[in-house]
């Protein structure tokens, strides 16, 4: 057997004896390694969609390259490094302005409609019934809002091996994903329960909606080993 793993374009190619897999490295959702009763060191990708192949395991008694991912401790974390190093990457999008168009929605409560624009591109706001003085008050309003809501932030992606216990608000005071694996050979404890996450299951937490965030993961990894990933 031959594997080949490599990333291009934001993609993940997996080439197993000559037969290529290919996935998009945003469409994962997390990572971890563990070891089977062989001895063998695997990696375990999960995805977003459960369409897809959840969960894919690579072993690394497959791997030819990288050739550092060897069938050991140090070649699981180095496949574990590489993998988050290209989670972390960022595409950029160039649109033109003569060539591309993007079409913006509003939802009205009932319908998701178009917003409009004037005969020069700009944004059309109707404002019926004020005053002068409250039409150029509500117009700044509009214009403030928009402008903040377009804002991105840049996130930072965070990796724990804990086994013992602790809360991820201990070293990241908020944070927006966050997943945990129990990698070890024992029940382990997360958000305050008692032997809720087995040897081999992963739980994955997203905040989901924009600027939605937590703010306390607690989990006890005594007597087992974790792997958590988060969103800072």
């Amino acid at each position: 057997m031959s594997i080949i793993v490599n990333n291009t374009d934001n993609q993940l190619n997996i080439n197993n004896n000559g037969v290529l897999d290919v996935y998009a490295v945003k469409s994962v959702k997390s990572v971890s390694r563990a070891v089977d009763a062989s001895g063998n060191y695997y990696i375990a990708i999960n995805f977003i969609a459960n369409d897809k192949n959840n969960s894919l395991r690579i072993y690394l008694n497959e791997v030819s390259s990288p050739v550092t991912w060897t069938n050991d401790l140090t070649g699981a974390n180095a496949a574990l490094a590489d993998i988050r190093d290209w989670l972390s990457e960022i595409i950029e999008v160039q649109i033109s302005e003569a060539n591309d168009s993007i079409l913006v929605y509003g939802w009205d409560g009932t319908t998701n409609r178009k917003i409009k624009t004037d005969a020069n591109g700009e944004l059309q706001v109707d404002i019926l019934s004020l005053p002068n003085e409250g039409q150029q008050t509500m117009a700044n309003s509009i214009s403030v809002a928009l402008a903040s809501n377009q804002s991105g932030a840049a996130r930072t992606t965070n990796i724990l091996r804990p086994t013992g216990s602790g809360n991820v608000n201990s070293v990241a005071a908020t944070f927006y994903s966050v997943s945990v694996a129990n990698v070890g050979a024992a029940n382990g404890d997360v958000l305050g329960g008692t032997d809720n996450i087995k040897p081999g299951e992963v739980l994955n937490f997203s905040a989901d909606a924009v600027n939605n965030y937590f703010t306390s993961f607690a989990y006890d990894a005594t007597g087992t080993e974790f792997i958590i990933i988060y969103v800072s």
